[in-house]
């Protein structure tokens, strides 16, 4: 048995249409300037995305009013979004061996929700960026709750593998997320896979 811990945007669920619209919308209503295009969102994810909004200037204080109204936004597209083909049964069946979690810059609330609609109910939790903003510590806290059993996070951008590696775990990057193969690779992953029947017959095997 092992602790496997996923990304949900772009690993689980196919969100980045909304995502960019509706974050850099809530971004922009509180002063936040530096969107100017869909892909200055996606480069917040070379690192962990709030430090990267901390380090062009803006408070903590002003990202949690982001994030409020991010969850507003966000819950007027809900039945927008789609999980990944096979992305469903892969978690069942994973799961029925390991541990799983959700870590995730998202919300946790949207995060259950669009779970809950899908009947996805396999998860032992789904942590947000209203608990804690930092995926180390995230991955931390959870990872000793498992002590001494092998933990993987698996996630879709560069910054995913940054940060699952830097809290202890091996790395998985999945190739039908948010960033291209070659800057997933940018962030040094311990494996990659290419379609969630790919990682199901790693995990399985782990």
């Amino acid at each position: 048995m092992a602790l496997v811990m996923f990304d949900y945007d772009g690993v689980i669920v196919d969100s980045l249409d909304v995502f960019v619209s509706r974050f850099s919308q809530a971004c922009l209503e509180n002063g936040f300037q530096e969107i100017k295009e869909p892909k200055d969102v996606i480069s917040f994810f070379d690192g962990n995305v709030y430090e990267t909004m901390m380090s062009c200037g803006i408070q903590e204080s002003a990202i949690d009013n982001i994030l409020k109204r991010y969850e507003i936004l966000q819950s007027e597209q809900l039945t927008q979004l789609e999980l990944f083909d096979g992305i469903g049964k892969s978690l069942q069946r994973i799961s029925e061996k390991h541990h799983i979690y959700v870590i995730t810059s998202n919300l946790s609330s949207a995060t259950k929700q669009i779970l809950q609609m899908n009947g996805i109910d396999c998860f032992n939790d789904v942590i947000g960026a209203e608990k804690e903003k930092s995926k180390i510590k995230k991955i931390q806290r959870v990872m000793a709750l498992h002590p001494g059993i092998p933990a993987y996070y698996v996630g879709d951008t560069k910054g995913d593998m940054i940060e699952g590696r830097k809290a202890g775990t091996k790395t998985i990057g999945v190739t039908w997320g948010w960033h291209t193969p070659e800057k997933i690779q940018e962030g040094d992953p311990d494996y990659l896979v290419n379609t969630p029947e790919e990682l199901v017959d790693f995990l399985v095997k782990a």
